[in-house]
């Protein structure tokens, strides 16, 4: 798995708006429009560095949100909206997450499979003071959609567009995380990863999914999705593979690090001796885009406006 202005006081006309920010009040619930109860849990089971910690979940929230974004070089007030922005969705996936590992023993870990937290932050991160702030700010506070917590995904660097989890990985289509054009006046980030043809055939051989049979001769984005992202990728060789760009992806990155082949959003090209992957943006493109939310709220944008374009429907 990068995201304030004055607190307001949440009133019923809230709900009207374009996206209202629901609230929960956690360690008990809240009662909303309709006579439905819903409710939002005091504490989580973190899985931290191995082991099973029961947290408060706010200290989650701000231990998450400081982990997951470092506005450097943002002003005070930039970085206030980033958190309060942060925050909520934070909250938001713990508690549409909680339970994901049930069946070993704790809710939520600390990797980027659900979002990442390292509780050392709170106290090394010189955004710590601002962070606590929003999270306070923004306690019991969620995005749901039809009345069930949304399913907040975000990432870095959407590269300029976002994607949908169907054309990402093949989840299920939710209509508030569209593929939708984010050119808010962020910079993108740009990379390339290169590599002879025997080292690209030693890097997919790892995976039987990639293993191109011990000879690659062409390495081909054979379908695009809506936001240009690589949904398919033809490898030719002595074994012919046909695999989803976000596996070509996830294999390289295996063997040669996150930041290898950042995205899907890739262009191919041969060399004289192997293949070289250039792209823009930096993780899977669902949902908030860390950098777009960043530009937004430097613009002016309220958080509310700011989660109001990434998950358009929620409330």
């Amino acid at each position: 798995m990068t995201r304030f202005p004055k607190r307001r006081h949440v009133v019923a006309t809230v709900l009207s708006t374009v996206l209202g920010l629901a609230i929960a009040c956690a360690p008990s619930t809240a009662r909303f429009p309709g006579d439905v109860t819903r409710g939002v849990p005091a504490r989580l089971r973190v899985q931290v560095s191995g082991q099973v910690r029961t947290i408060a979940l706010d200290d989650y929230v701000l231990g998450a949100a400081l982990s997951e974004v470092t506005p450097v070089s943002e002003s005070n007030r930039v970085a206030a909206t980033v958190y309060e922005v942060q925050a909520i969705i934070a909250r938001t996936y713990a508690v549409a997450q909680a339970g994901r590992h049930a069946p070993e023993g704790f809710d939520v870990c600390d990797r980027t499979h659900c979002q990442l937290y390292e509780p050392a932050r709170i106290a090394t991160s010189r955004f710590s003071a601002i962070a606590r702030a929003a999270v306070a700010r923004t306690t019991g506070r969620i995005l749901r959609f039809n009345s069930l917590p949304a399913l907040t995904l975000f990432h870095s660097d959407c590269g300029g567009h976002t994607t949908t989890p169907t054309a990402a990985w093949g989840g299920a289509a939710l209509a508030y995380l569209p593929a939708r054009q984010d050119e808010a006046g962020g910079t993108h980030r740009t990379w390339q990863f290169s590599a002879t043809a025997e080292e690209w055939v030693r890097v997919l051989a790892s995976d039987a999914r990639t293993d191109p049979g011990g000879r690659l001769s062409g390495l081909i984005v054979s379908q695009r999705d809506a936001s240009g992202r690589a949904s398919w990728v033809r490898l030719e060789g002595g074994r012919g593979r046909h695999v989803t760009g976000e596996t070509l992806r996830a294999v390289v990155a295996a063997q040669r690090g996150a930041r290898s082949i950042m995205s899907t959003l890739f262009e191919i090209e041969p060399t004289p001796n192997g293949f070289v992957v250039k792209g823009r943006g930096f993780g899977h493109g669902v949902g908030l885009c860390q950098v777009g939310a960043m530009a937004r709220a430097r613009g002016g944008a309220s958080v509310t406006a700011i989660l109001a374009h990434y998950y358009p429907g929620a409330r």
